[in-house]
C-alpha cells in the first residue's frame, strides 16, 4: 500500500495528465477519487501520486 510521505495518508489517487477520453470506467474512478486530473500540460517531472488526506502532489 503506498503511504503519503507528507502526511502518512493512505488514501492515494493516481493522477492523470493529458486530455483523457472519458468512459464509464474513468467516471467511476474519478468519483471514487482513485484517479484525479492534472491539467493538458504535461512533462516529465510531473507528480504521479495525490494524497486524498491532504493534497499532496508527489
Amino acid at each position: 500500500m503506498t503511504e503519503c510521505p507528507k502526511c502518512g495518508g493512505t488514501d492515494i489517487a493516481m493522477i492523470l495528465w493529458g486530455l483523457p477520453q472519458m468512459s464509464k470506467d474513468l467516471e467511476k474512478k474519478v468519483k471514487d477519487k482513485k484517479i484525479v486530473f492534472g491539467g493538458c500540460c504535461v512533462s516529465s517531472g510531473d507528480p504521479k501520486l495525490e494524497c486524498n488526506d491532504c493534497g499532496w502532489r508527489y
